[in-house]
């Protein structure tokens, strides 16, 4: 189509970085530059909502809600800027609604530019240089393997860490490792009783065989879990049984060298195969804080919370931290026997972070929700400890619990499924496309299947899940994203095509907006759902697979930025 002629109006290009006037490629988020520039041009800064296309469907590529009174010369500027520049075929305004639509020569450009940055078609890299963000995720207890009610949280961190690195930002992923306590002495018990070293020398997965052990053991014991709600996660570790991991936890406090070698090597061990799981989802850490590390400085930690008046210790030894809450008023820090509970081991690996050296300019943290309270409380101590300023760039990022077939999933009672065990399920069963694709593109299609349903739910919804739903493609979104990232394209990037290939290419500046919107405001859940529906509408024949040579660069991006393609290079 031939360009129309320019006027004096087309100055205003140079504002949104000369999109008007030079017809080379547009990258990612040019066209909402131009779009901006004229907007300001026009009307100045009235409040607005700017939206690209949606759906194939309709002529408008651009829709302007403007929020507030527009005046006659206001009404003229907005179409007569708009129609005065080439990149834009027609600009019409109706009450307080603008629709732009731009010529076929200008989505051409978008074509070029986003095959002019194969390794960032959305333009993120360098938006957030500078920043530092570390990204708390996973916490994992160090006596199982990894099961998917995990896959939530893993996610969730992997999103977000992903987020921050696609846009050029130094992250650090860190987990706080449970390799201490209750739960991990009725472990090594179990493992004790199996035959110590050479038990974990047999052969398999040794987190698998750990898991199965420990709940031997876990199973056998009647825990009180009953008073009040924040005591939940840490309710077994507070009752002292008399029982061979009490035995085992009491030979570790003293130092006995058997049970430390062992101990070691468990951990060790487990933590080797909980990374192997995580490397298959494309996850790894980067910092890991043991819990164990703790025990030591935490009693004077406790001495310290009682000489500033935050804890007294009662007549049976136990610390308790006064809290002033009404829903959980009291927070024991130390067992009768005086060992350190989660929380006070927590307080101490926290305290310790805030002190370091080099602070991340953001923190965010992401945990089930049964330990929100606990953590508010330990914020609340750290405050008053004099870490004000390193939490101050901390953020809480809360989900629900993931229930299996309607129950929650507790290692303990043998009620849970693996990850390993999805993933494999999902290798064997791919459908004809994906299991036609190269092995390792086939493992990146399963992780995405894999993580995808965990992703998109609302993160203060209980998630319910069954094998069933996550392994058949027309209740697991993950499918229709892996097919839409990884299918072979036909043809290439063009606009000629009609409106469908005039919606995949716009996708470019709905996706790079819809991303950079989402790390600032740590919800990767929003672009998860965005490329879901993308995928959804694929499926459907909605665009149809000849758009797949245009909407595979901006889709491939942001599921990488989404963690929901791991190892995959846009």
């Amino acid at each position: 189509m031939d360009q129309k002629p320019k006027t004096a109006q087309d100055g205003i290009g140079d504002p949104a970085g000369g999109i008007a006037d030079s017809g080379g490629p547009l990258s990612a988020g040019a066209l909402s530059a131009l779009v901006e520039a004229g907007l300001d041009r026009a009307v100045g800064a009235l409040d607005r909502q700017t939206d690209f296309r949606r759906g194939p469907q309709g002529a408008a590529d651009v829709s302007v809600i403007l929020k507030g009174r527009i005046d006659g010369p206001a009404r003229t500027a907005l179409t007569s800027v708009f129609e005065a520049w080439p990149a834009v075929e027609s600009a019409r305004l109706s009450k307080n609604r603008l629709t732009l639509r731009f010529t076929d020569e200008t989505l051409e450009r978008v074509a070029d530019g986003l095959a002019a940055h194969p390794d960032d078609p959305l333009q993120l890299g360098g938006t957030a240089t500078g920043t530092r963000i570390l990204v708390d995720y996973l916490d994992p207890n160090a006596n199982k393997a990894l099961h998917v009610g995990h896959l939530r949280n893993i996610a969730l961190g992997g999103a977000l860490a992903a987020l921050w690195r696609a846009r050029g930002a130094e992250v650090a992923c860190q987990s706080v490792v449970c390799d201490i306590g209750r739960n991990i002495a009725e472990a090594l018990a179990g493992v004790t009783a199996a035959g110590g070293l050479s038990a974990l020398a047999g052969g398999g997965p040794v987190d698998r065989l750990v898991g199965r052990l420990y709940g031997e053991i876990a199973g056998a014991v009647v825990s009180d879990e009953g008073g009040a709600d924040a005591d939940a996660p840490i309710a077994r570790e507070l009752t002292l049984h008399g029982d061979a991991a009490d035995a085992v936890l009491a030979a570790w406090r003293a130092g006995d060298t058997a049970t430390h070698a062992l101990w070691r090597e468990m951990i060790d061990l487990v933590l080797r195969d909980q990374a192997a799981t995580l490397a298959r989802l494309g996850q790894r850490h980067d910092v890991f804080l043991r819990e164990s590390d703790a025990v030591g400085p935490a009693l004077a930690l406790a001495d310290r919370l009682i000489d500033v008046g935050l804890a007294r210790r009662e007549d049976d030894g136990v610390v308790i931290l006064e809290t002033g809450r009404d829903d959980y008023p009291r927070c024991p820090l130390t067992r009768s026997d005086g060992f350190a509970t989660e929380h006070l081991r927590a307080l101490v690996l926290w305290l310790e972070a805030a002190q370091g050296a080099s602070p991340a300019d953001r923190i965010l943290h992401v945990m089930g929700e049964e330990w929100l309270t606990s953590t508010e409380i330990r914020l609340d101590a750290l405050r008053a400890l004099g870490a004000g300023a390193f939490f101050d760039r901390y953020r809480m990022l809360p989900h629900q619990l993931v229930r299996l077939d309607g129950s929650t999933m507790k290692s303990s009672t043998g009620n849970t499924l693996l990850i390993d065990d999805l993933i494999d399920t999902l290798a064997r069963n791919l459908p004809g496309p994906l299991a036609a694709l190269p092995a390792e593109t086939q493992g990146r299609a399963v992780a995405t299947i894999a993580l995808t349903p965990f992703l998109i739910a609302e993160a203060g919804v209980a998630l319910e899940i069954d094998l069933a739903a996550l392994t058949d493609p027309e209740r697991n979104p993950g499918f229709d994203l892996a097919a839409l990232a990884l299918a072979p394209p036909s043809g290439h990037a063009t606009a000629s095509g009609g409106d469908a290939q005039r919606f995949a290419l716009l996708q470019g500046e709905r996706l790079r907006r819809v991303l950079i919107q989402a790390s600032k405001r740590d919800d990767p859940v929003a672009p998860a759902r965005f490329l879901a529906r993308l995928a959804q509408a694929r499926r459907d024949g909605d665009i149809g697979p000849k758009t797949d040579a245009v909407l595979q660069p901006p889709v491939r991006a942001a599921m990488t930025a989404c963690g929901l393609l791991p190892g995959l290079q846009a």
